[in-house]
C-alpha cells in the first residue's frame, strides 16, 4: 500500500523559508513514523535531518509534531497520509532537529545533583515509599521537549520561565527526601510562578509524567504563588 509522507524541511544555511516536500512511502501496518522517515532516507533522500538513538522512547531526540500534535516518533503509529513536522517554540537546526543547546545551558542553573548534609547510614538507603513515587514519576521524563512545545507560557515568555521539561528534572531532586537544598529560590528566579497549570504539557507527554500536575505539587511544596 502506497503512503503519502509530508515532511517541513528547513536547513537555515541554505533556505530562505521553509517548505514542505511529499514523498510516497511503502506503508505497512504496524510502522511507526520513525520507520517512515528510515524508509525515506535509506531509499530517497539521505539529506532529510531528524534525530533519534534508542528507539525505544528513552532517548527524548525524535520529538516531532505528527499531524499537528506532539509525538515521538518511535512510539507515533504511522498512518497511510502524515505530515511531519519539527516542534513549536524551539529553533530549527535543520529540517526535524531542533536546537537542545540552550536549554542544556539552562539546566545548569537548577543544581540537578542531590544536596546532603549527611553520608548514608547504610547502603542501599531505605526512603519513605510515598516520597519516592513522586520523584519516580518525575524520573519517566525524557525530555523530548513535546511540553515545550505545546506550552503557552513557554511560547510567549521563554526567557522568564524556563519550561515544563526542566521543572521536571527540578523535582526530581526537590522530591527526593534526601536533598536538603532550599530549591524555592532557583525554580523562582526560573519562572515556576508563571506556570497557568492549563494541562497542554500534560496531554501530550508520551511518558504519562503530567508535568502541569506535578509543578502543582511543586508550587504547593514550596509555597510559591
Amino acid at each position: 500500500m502506497k503512503g503519502k509522507a509530508k515532511v517541513f524541511r528547513f536547513n537555515p544555511k541554505v533556505d530562505k523559508e521553509p517548505y514542505y516536500l511529499t514523498y510516497d512511502f511503502s506503508f505497512k501496518k504496524g510502522m511507526t513514523v520513525l520507520d517512515v522517515l528510515l524508509q525515506i532516507y535509506t531509499e530517497q533522500d539521505s539529506s532529510l535531518g531528524f534525530k533519534y538513538s534508542c528507539r525505544s522512547g528513552h532517548c527524548g531526540l525524535c520529538g516531532v509534531k505528527v499531524n499537528g500534535k506532539e509525538a515521538l516518533m518511535c512510539r507515533e503509529a504511522a498512518i497511510a497520509e502524515i505530515t511531519i513536522s519539527p516542534l513549536d517554540n524551539i529553533l530549527v537546526v535543520k529540517d526535524l532537529i531542533v536546537d537542545r543547546d540552550e536549554y542544556e545551558k539552562r539546566l545548569l542553573k537548577l543544581r540537578l545533583f542531590l544536596e546532603r548534609l549527611d553520608e548514608p547510614q547504610k547502603i542501599p538507603e531505605l526512603i519513605d515509599m510515598e516520597a519516592f513515587q513522586k520523584f519516580k514519576i518525575a524520573s519517566r521524563c525524557v525530555e523530548c521537549f513535546c511540553c515545550l512545545s505545546i506550552c503557552p507560557v513557554f511560547s510567549n515568555n521563554p526567557h522568564n520561565f524556563i519550561g515544563p521539561a526542566a521543572f521536571i528534572q527540578e523535582a526530581r531532586h526537590l522530591f527526593d527526601p534526601r536533598d536538603v537544598l532550599n530549591r524555592k529560590v532557583i525554580v523562582s528566579e526560573q519562572g515556576l510562578s508563571l506556570c497557568k497549570e492549563c494541562g497542554k504539557c500534560s496531554s501530550v507527554c508520551p511518558q504519562h509524567v503530567s508535568p502541569s500536575d506535578i509543578i502543582k505539587e511543586m508550587k504547593k511544596t514550596l509555597k510559591v504563588v
